[in-house]
Formats: C-alpha cells, sequence, structure tokens
C-alpha cells in the first residue's frame, strides 16, 4: 500500500535545442494556469467559481473546481470534485484538462479511503491519465504521473517498467529535459541509485513548473534512500543543489531540515524550517510539524506547541502527519 501512498502524493508537478518545448499547460486560460502553478488552491475555486457563474459548462472553469479541491483532504470536498470532474469528461470528453482533473481527484482521495477501495481506483487513475496524454501527448503532468503509476504499482495492478520506458522514449529527442527526469525515476525504481543521482542532479527545469515540482519530489524521495544508507555528505550535497537550483522554493530548505533532525541537531533544524515557511510550496509540505519537533527537542514547548496548532489547523495538512502532530501536541501537555 505505500505504493498507492506514493501515487496519490504524486498527484497533488524543459529546455531544448532548436525546438519548442512540450510544456503544455494544464489550463488554457493564464489566470487558471497560474493559480495553480503557485499552488493557490482557493484563489483557483474562486476564479473556477466566477467564470461557472458566466458559463456554467465551461470545461476548463469545470476542471479547475475539480483540481482546487486536490489542495486538502475534505472527503465531502473531494467526493463534489469527482462529480464536476466527470460533468467535465462528460461535457467535454475531447479536452484533456478534464480526464487530469478527474485523475487527480482520485488520486487524491487513495490518502483518505480504505485500502481495498483505493486498490479499485487505481485503474481508473491509470486510463484517466492515459486519455489526457492521448488527447494532448504534451501533457507534461499527465505523461509524467502515468509513468510513476507504472513504476509505482505492482504488475498485477497494471504496473510496467516497460510502458515507463515508453513514455520517457516518446519525448526524449523534443523535450530532453523532461525526459531525463522520467529517467532518474526509472533508474531508481531499478535500484541503480548512482545513475538516477546523476540524471536528476543534470535536470534543468528552466520555466517548466510542472517539471520543477517532479524534481523537487525526486530529490526527497532519493535523499530518503541516501539516509536509510546513511550517506549523509551526498545527501547533503544533492539538497544543496536544489536549493541553488531553486532557491525561491520550500523544498530545499525543508529537506536540508529533515536532514538535520536525522542528524539529532534540531538546534539547526529550526531556522531552515522557519525559513520554508514563507517560501513557495510550503503548503503542500508538513513544515509546522516538522518545526513542532525540533522545537520540542529543544525544550520550547511553547513555540512547540503553537507550531503544531498551526499544522493542525492548515487545511492542507497530510492526514498521517495530523495524527502524529496531535500525539506530539498532546504530549508537551
Amino acid at each position: 500500500m505505500n505504493h498507492l501512498r506514493t501515487l496519490a502524493l504524486a498527484f497533488s508537478l524543459a529546455l531544448v535545442l532548436g525546438l519548442s518545448p512540450a510544456r503544455a499547460a494544464v489550463f488554457k486560460e493564464p489566470q487558471l494556469q497560474q493559480l495553480l502553478e503557485a499552488e493557490k488552491f482557493e484563489a483557483l475555486a474562486q476564479a473556477a467559481g466566477q467564470r461557472l457563474s458566466q458559463s456554467p459548462k465551461d470545461p476548463q472553469a469545470l476542471a479547475a473546481k475539480a483540481i482546487a479541491a486536490t489542495g486538502g483532504y475534505d472527503a465531502r470536498a473531494l467526493d463534489e470534485a469527482l462529480g464536476t470532474a466527470q460533468q467535465c469528461v462528460d461535457l467535454a470528453p475531447r479536452e484533456a484538462v478534464c480526464h487530469l482533473a478527474l485523475a487527480r481527484v482520485m488520486g487524491q482521495q487513495v490518502l483518505i479511503i480504505s485500502r481495498l477501495k483505493a486498490i479499485g481506483l487505481v485503474s481508473k487513475v491509470r486510463a484517466s491519465l492515459s486519455t489526457a496524454l492521448e488527447l494532448n501527448p504534451d501533457l507534461y503532468e499527465a505523461r509524467s504521473k502515468l509513468t510513476q503509476i507504472y513504476l509505482l504499482i505492482p504488475e498485477f495492478l497494471g504496473g510496467s517498467l516497460s510502458k515507463a520506458r515508453d513514455l520517457e522514449s516518446a519525448i526524449r529527442a523534443k523535450s530532453p529535459e523532461q525526459a531525463r527526469l522520467l529517467r532518474s525515476l526509472i533508474l531508481a525504481r531499478q535500484e541503480k541509485w548512482d545513475e538516477a543521482e546523476r540524471e536528476l542532479m543534470a535536470v534543468r527545469v528552466g520555466d517548466d513548473a510542472a517539471l520543477a515540482e517532479d524534481v523537487r519530489n525526486a530529490y526527497g524521495e532519493l535523499g530518503r534512500h541516501w539516509i536509510k544508507s546513511q550517506q549523509m555528505e551526498r545527501v547533503k550535497r544533492m539538497y544543496e543543489q536544489l536549493l541553488k537550483d531553486q532557491p525561491g522554493q520550500a523544498a530545499p530548505y525543508y529537506y536540508l531540515g529533515r536532514l538535520a533532525q536525522e542528524l539529532e541537531r534540531p538546534a539547526e533544524a529550526i531556522p531552515l524550517f522557519e525559513k520554508a515557511r514563507g517560501l513557495a510550496g510550503a503548503g503542500g509540505l508538513p513544515i509546522d510539524h516538522r518545526l513542532g519537533d525540533a522545537l520540542a527537542a529543544e525544550g520550547q514547548v511553547d513555540a512547540a506547541k503553537q507550531a503544531y496548532q498551526r499544522y493542525l489547523a492548515a487545511k492542507r495538512a497530510e492526514p498521517g502527519h495530523v495524527q502524529d502532530a496531535r500525539k506530539s501536541l498532546a504530549a508537551l501537555g
């Protein structure tokens, strides 16, 4: 089931010589695309609602409304979003964004439903992504997430290393940076960790926001592997490279803070987490949870309580972290 969890997390993600990059935006409307890339899900929902009030059958707006719900873990909101995404598909079956929205919503639901139901969703997510990609081969997010499904789930559920390779090779000439990231994921799945790291650290994202998000996630996953192998200096070098490449993002500071915690250096972790809190992408990371842990370890009980409370109040707080944060908060008395 860890594979299903990774799949869900992967859902709430190029520069080429002489060619236009295969960087099709999710939305045709620039405002919706900008809000999505900035992870401003509440504003995205508001913008979608305004468009739907004028045009109730607008597929772009329907897809935006559905995707906006994936910024949280509210079961009722996700059920409603599932209906909205399905309506989008029914009204505009040739619009790739509708199928992508449906896949996103189902992927988020995996985190909050039973394991048995989650297994049943995998084939539906895969089918929706496949359709989105068929309709728009340049839609990187669909290609990336479909690749991850093939890599992360067992064969009896539809996993396939060969299909993942096909998705990578299909864009190698037109979009080499995106292909390089996919190759890194494939190599990691094969446990060729050194090669996976070389490919990942060579990726240059340019202005491709979806690729940049995938790169951040891949750094986190690969870093966790090296931490388990006790290669801490290697992890630090990787995370510092990510910080150099994406200095405006919260992820590299968060990763460095987590590394400091693994090294039992909570005092070093605290300023890294505090820095991460104010940067792009902070809402999707359990920063205040981990900050609370670091503050508690340093005996700063009141500050730790405040950090835990902030995390528990956050709309995007991930269920597993919520449970842990509640326990930690209760332990402080």
